[in-house]
């Protein structure tokens, strides 16, 4: 068993194999149905403190739990997009933190997604461009499109993690969406792919997502 085996709402590998051959099982009688099986939505989670939210009375605690389905409610209809952003997420805080916990709003994100992946990680940190809460205003940044990264700045100690993408999740569904969107026949080859890229993204060898690079 791996350490990410013992990250709180981590699905493993064994996990995700075993949901996956009952996602096909039904898939399977589905189709026999006429009908495509829904995309399956991972329960993944990342813990964050929060201070302000117990000091306001928001949480009980300051401790606060960020998950998959909730970032894609933030992100969008493009599951493996979400995906892949908080994947990002997790390795940005494994490598900052350890087994410690990442402060929201402690954080500053630069990065080269000029899309929804950027607001999935305003969401996830607490980052804001130029609104929100004062105290996270100006600390989401996008950079050059071309630069391919997206860097994790924690803002007590300057210390600095950077993730390149080894590709773009885009690439891989913005072609497949349009065509669901202009025939929604082709809909089930969008789910397909989607079931299979979102096991991918947060379960994957990270080294085949990301390079990863610390400083400080």
């Amino acid at each position: 068993m791996s350490d990410k085996d013992n990250w709180p709402g981590f699905c493993s590998r064994r996990e995700f194999i075993a949901s996956t051959a009952l996602m096909v099982a039904a898939g399977n009688s589905a189709q026999a149905s006429g009908k495509t099986a829904p995309v399956r939505i991972p329960h993944a989670v990342i813990r964050m403190s929060s201070p302000n939210s117990a000091l306001f009375g928001i949480t009980p605690d300051p401790v606060i739990e960020i998950t998959y389905a909730e970032v894609l409610n933030v992100h969008g209809y493009c599951a493996g997009g979400a995906a892949f952003a908080f994947r990002m997420a997790q390795e940005a805080f494994k490598a900052l933190y350890g087994d410690g916990l990442p402060v929201r709003q402690g954080i500053k994100v630069a990065t080269s997604h000029h899309c929804c992946q950027a607001g999935a990680l305003a969401h996830i940190t607490g980052a804001r461009t130029n609104y929100g809460a004062f105290r996270s205003q100006g600390d989401l940044m996008l950079l050059p499109v071309e630069e391919k990264k997206t860097v994790f700045t924690d803002k007590a100690s300057g210390r600095a993690v950077t993730l390149g993408m080894r590709f773009n999740p885009h690439d891989t569904f913005e072609p497949l969406f349009k065509k669901a969107i202009a025939n929604p026949a082709f809909a089930p080859e969008v789910h397909e792919a989607l079931n299979a890229k979102i096991g991918e993204y947060l379960t994957a060898p990270a080294e085949r997502l990301f390079t990863i690079s610390i400083r400080g």
